[in-house]
């Protein structure tokens, strides 16, 4: 379990000065974080990202490991909160009888801190086997987007001796890319003008080393970086319904951007059918059947009540026995390793992950990238606020008005974005900005092409393309602002 000294964090003297300031690290007084924090009465609501009852004040290192308003508001949910915390920070290991034991026979990861480091976005890496930091899972398909039999969804490159296990590594190369411009502006200038990065555009191709089962001539390797954890309570309130109408006044207004939406599924946790709304290709309809509460079955292999096989394919599992293993055990159903009252406890945690408030909103130079941001038609795909729906888990959720700047559909986003598909969720966009001071990093994307704000809008193309060339055609201080905005919200 943590220290709980790690609860204590330093803040400005006043809330006026933490959103009047570029950075919230400074001058200030301590106080326990999991108390509540006021903010000056005349705070416009767009300062409030996830609501009165989602927004944390924090720009710290800490700013998104941090208990939302309606967490804290309540005993119960604080206690369970402490006690899913203890179980996202835990190593697993393989012994049963160890605490946090379980782990595989079959595996791709130890911890969920290793793809969620200090509770945000993973970063772009060389080596697959590296473990802290590296949020990526492989995907093994054909070029039309169906996945490759026994290799599953996610690429499982880690097993408990003597099994073995699909791929002994993933090898990851970087590539260069040049756009029809020359990776330069309308005015000349290179993209990324001054950086270390200066004129180049990189993205990462993949391939399986020793794959233990049969692939076809014409497979692929396509990486997918892990998404942000804060703030997804509240966009699993934003009704079904009001997506609905999002998608419907997108494909009325008949322009480029023309989202698609989730898929439809029951969900067993209620019986009731709803919109798949999470994974970059919305392939899960909520929390409760979410990557989170699933990834405690197919990441580690902790086996739960309503799962008691193995997640392995069969064909892994007919490999085993062809290399001469007991196979017996893996066939049978499994103890249960993690139980009904922590997982509740972990989604608790889950969604009462506070957002970050939107910082100097009120500077000049942000209020023109906003009005930029409107202008070049960004807030057609990134749209800037919804207002959520009953939630049954964390009832002071309900009725906020949220700043994701997401519309929770799908777009087409070019050939030059083909991975399992060419199609993703529009990715939200608030607490982004924080990146660099929460994980030392601001790679971004569905594969963390883009090694910064500038870069991400860069790699716009198929629907979003027109946005793109708008950007490329403003002028510099206007890019800059724009890109100002963005990391403000």
């Amino acid at each position: 379990m943590r220290n709980p000294s790690r609860r204590t964090v330093t803040i400005p003297r006043t809330w006026a000065h933490v959103l009047a300031a570029a950075a919230l690290a400074g001058a200030g007084q301590a106080v326990q974080a999991h108390k509540p924090l006021g903010s000056p009465p005349s705070l416009a609501d767009e300062y409030y990202a996830g609501g009165r009852q989602g927004t944390v004040f924090s720009a710290t290192s800490r700013a998104m490991e941090l208990p939302s308003p309606a967490i804290n508001a309540d005993p119960r949910l604080s206690e369970l909160f402490a006690e899913g915390e203890v179980i996202f920070d835990a190593d697993y290991v393989t012994d049963p009888d160890a605490p946090f034991g379980g782990l595989g026979p079959i595996y791709n990861n130890i911890s969920c801190m290793n793809c969620h480091p200090n509770y945000g976005r993973a970063r772009r890496v060389d080596k697959w086997t590296t473990q802290f930091g590296n949020g990526y899972t492989a995907l093994v398909h054909t070029p039309d987007g169906k996945l490759v039999d026994g290799y599953l969804f996610m690429l499982q490159t880690m097993t408990v001796p003597p099994y073995v296990p699909l791929a002994k590594d993933v090898t990851i190369a970087w590539k260069p890319f040049v756009d029809r411009y020359g990776n330069r502006y309308p005015d000349g200038t290179p993209y990324n003008q001054g950086k270390p990065t200066e004129g180049t555009l990189t993205y990462p191709t993949a391939d399986l080393v020793e794959p233990l089962l049969p692939l076809p001539e014409d497979y692929r390797v396509s990486l997918e970086a892990t998404i942000g954890l804060y703030g997804t309570g509240l966009l699993d309130a934003i009704r079904d319904e009001d997506i609905v109408a999002e998608h419907e006044r997108q494909k009325a207004a008949g322009g480029a951007i023309q989202g698609q939406l989730g898929k439809r599924m029951i969900e067993s946790h209620d019986g009731r059918e709803h919109i798949g709304k999470f994974t970059w290709h919305n392939t899960r309809a909520t929390l409760q059947n979410g990557p989170g509460f699933n990834g405690m079955w197919n990441v580690f292999n902790l086996n739960r009540e309503d799962r008691p096989q193995l997640f392995a394919s069969a064909q892994w599992i007919d490999k085993q026995a062809a290399l001469g293993l007991d196979v017996s055990a893996l066939k049978d159903a499994q103890p249960v390793e993690i139980s009904q009252k922590q997982l509740d406890a972990l989604m608790v945690w889950h969604r009462g992950l506070g957002v970050p408030a939107a910082r100097n909103l009120d500077k000049p130079r942000v209020k023109r990238g906003r009005a930029l941001f409107h202008k070049t038609g960004c807030v057609e795909c990134h749209k800037p606020c919804w207002t959520t729906g009953p939630d049954e888990f964390i009832p002071a959720y309900a009725g906020q008005t949220i700043w994701p700047y997401t519309d929770m559909l799908m777009h087409d986003m070019g050939e030059e974005n083909r991975g399992l598909l060419r199609t993703y969720r529009t990715p939200p966009l608030w607490g982004r900005g924080l990146m660099r001071t929460t994980v030392d990093h601001s790679d971004m994307f569905h594969d963390l092409r883009a090694r910064d704000f500038e870069e991400a809008i860069l790699w716009h193309f198929g629907e979003a393309e027109g946005a793109r060339e708008i950007f490329r055609n403003l002028p510099a201080e206007d890019r800059a602002a724009l890109i100002e905005f963005v990391k403000s919200i």
